[in-house]
């Protein structure tokens, strides 16, 4: 029987499974239209956000994908969706595809197998977190797969899932969604521009 906060869980990370559409637009539309299509979601949902941090309404349904300490600050939709535009904006067409499905299914994975089988606590000390050894394995093997499958390169794969698996786990303070992207289709455009040089 899943517990109830790993139900919680689930319903959260699947609404980052529009990530699989940000790439198919991009794919067969292009970056300008998925970055209108992202820039439309996200005045949509400041809007929404606004009404709910502002005015204190409780809007159907969204209220109840909020974690606790989400109450009285911006979502982690918001944090995704400008992950997002950084990402497609400033990267090239794969490392972009791959920091953003590393974000979905990493952090997805990671949550899931954490929390469901998680026992062995790391980094507690160092990052002040709750990370298992478990759930951030987990991780790295998934942005590892994203990452081939995607950009078919070993040395960026494994450059971008450790930074994406690190800022993962070091990270409690920035939205993971927003540093995620970020941090690890930086360090795979830097490796690949690295790589063209060597």
């Amino acid at each position: 029987m899943l517990s109830r906060e790993l139900v919680f869980e689930i319903l959260r990370k699947s609404v980052h499974l529009v990530s699989i559409f940000i790439v198919l637009i991009y794919e067969f539309f292009g970056k300008d239209a998925i970055l209108w299509v992202l820039m439309v979601f996200l005045v949509t949902v400041l809007f929404l956000e606004y009404l709910r941090l502002e005015k204190g309404m409780r809007i159907p349904f969204f209220y109840m994908m909020y974690r606790e300490e989400e109450a009285n600050r911006p979502g982690g939709h918001i944090y995704f969706a400008l992950g997002a535009i950084a990402a497609i904006s400033l990267f090239s067409r794969e490392i972009a595809y791959a920091a953003v499905l590393m974000t979905t299914f990493g952090d997805l994975v990671a949550a899931l197998i954490g929390k469901s089988y998680g026992k062995r606590r790391i980094f507690r000390e160092t990052f002040k977190n709750d990370k298992s050894l478990e759930g951030s394995v987990s991780e790295f093997i998934t942005d590892l797969l994203v990452g081939l499958v995607i950009t078919g390169n070993p040395i960026v794969s494994l450059v971008m899932a450790f930074i994406a698996t690190l800022t993962e786990t070091a990270v409690n303070r920035i939205d993971d969604n927003l540093v995620i992207p970020v941090f690890s289709g930086f360090s795979g455009q830097m490796t690949l521009f690295l790589l063209a040089y060597l």
